[in-house]
């Protein structure tokens, strides 16, 4: 996030932008800039992001607990870069538009935690050191490379509202989405099953696979996504922005366990379920010049898979289908970038 001696930079740069042109009181009714029924504007943006993804699930075994797992892929720090482009056909107080966008980003880095339960009955039957339902495994590994990358496809319409100094609208569109990550190192920081058993892990403190890749995470996510959004122009070279869309979205993610001799390596465990997701945004644009923007804010992306399937791949075959309980999916961070409209 952004630090407040940088939001002070940001503030001082729109007080300056806004006396760099002195341009005519009524520029205020209409948009900031419209050289013709048809406008382009073309973008390219930076977000800084910080996302977490977990999942788990249940083997419906008596033995174990429910969840039975859970991977938690905490502070993946990404920054995006992202190329989006805009069409509007002006039909006087109605305009038509389609937009898109595409981002990529490496991932910068980030940490998984992998937790793992047996119930009660489970934890006498394996002879752990703690009697009852618990946690009996917890690891780390450490998040380094891999990528996200996005697509988003938007058709919409807007209407001009506030004697033509703001606009309302919405829109309907496609989102293509994935991120892929890898997991290197296991650091043992609980373990309560030290008695050789199905279930039995090495002592807390103990480290092992050091800089050795152990799991790939690859999870796709396709969207249909209907929003509205708005705009209010506030002075004749700045505007304040933002979007909010609601997401059905089709998951399909595939986890290779790279040190399972007993699973397969293409993936080892898939999981695909139907869930529901958020995609929020709010900008605030200046006229640096006649046609040249530069805009910043805030963008924010959730989503989450209620119920599926897991399947576990083994070298000598598929498992039955097991219950997905839950994967969610959350990346925000601040934008900030240039436009240029034609």
């Amino acid at each position: 996030m952004a630090s407040p001696l940088s939001c002070n930079r940001v503030a001082l740069v729109v007080l300056l932008a806004c006396g760099m042109v002195d341009l005519p009181a009524d520029a205020l009714a209409g948009p900031l800039y419209k050289s013709s029924d048809l406008r382009v504007d073309v973008a390219l943006t930076s977000w800084l992001t910080e996302g977490k993804t977990r999942h788990s699930f249940y083997n419906r075994s008596a033995l174990f607990g429910n969840p039975t797992s859970e991977l938690d892929y905490k502070d993946v720090g990404t920054t995006v870069t992202e190329l989006g482009g805009k069409m509007s056909f002006d039909k006087r107080t109605f305009q038509y538009f389609v937009r898109g966008q595409v981002g990529y980003g490496a991932v910068g880095g980030g940490r998984l935690v992998d937790d793992d339960y047996v119930s009660a009955a489970g934890a006498t039957a394996f002879g752990t050191s703690q009697s009852g339902a618990h946690r009996f495994s917890r690891t780390h590994s450490d998040l380094s490379g891999s990528h996200i990358w996005y697509l988003n496809a938007d058709f919409g319409g807007q209407v001009e509202v506030w004697q033509k100094r703001a606009s309302l609208g919405a829109f309907l569109g496609y989102q293509h989405r994935e991120e892929k990550l890898k997991a290197f190192g296991v650091g043992q920081v609980e373990c309560t099953a030290l008695v050789p058993s199905n279930i039995q892990c090495n002592p807390a403190g103990t480290v092992t696979n050091i800089n050795r890749l152990v799991l790939t995470n690859r999870a796709k996510w396709d969207s249909f996504r209907l929003g509205v959004e708005g705009e209010a122009r506030l002075h004749s070279r700045v505007s304040l922005d933002g979007r909010a869309a609601f997401l059905v979205s089709w998951l399909n993610n595939r986890d290779t366990h790279h040190l399972r001799t007993d699973l397969k390596q293409d993936p080892s465990i898939t999981m695909t379920g139907t869930g529901i997701g958020f995609n929020g945004e709010t900008n605030a644009s200046v006229m640096v010049y006649k046609q040249l923007f530069f805009d910043i804010g805030y963008r924010y992306w959730w989503q989450r898979v209620g119920s599926g399937d897991v399947v576990f791949r083994g070298t000598t075959g598929d498992s039955q289908p097991l219950p997905l309980n839950e994967f969610r999916s959350i990346r925000q961070g601040m934008t900030f970038g240039l436009r240029y409209t034609f």
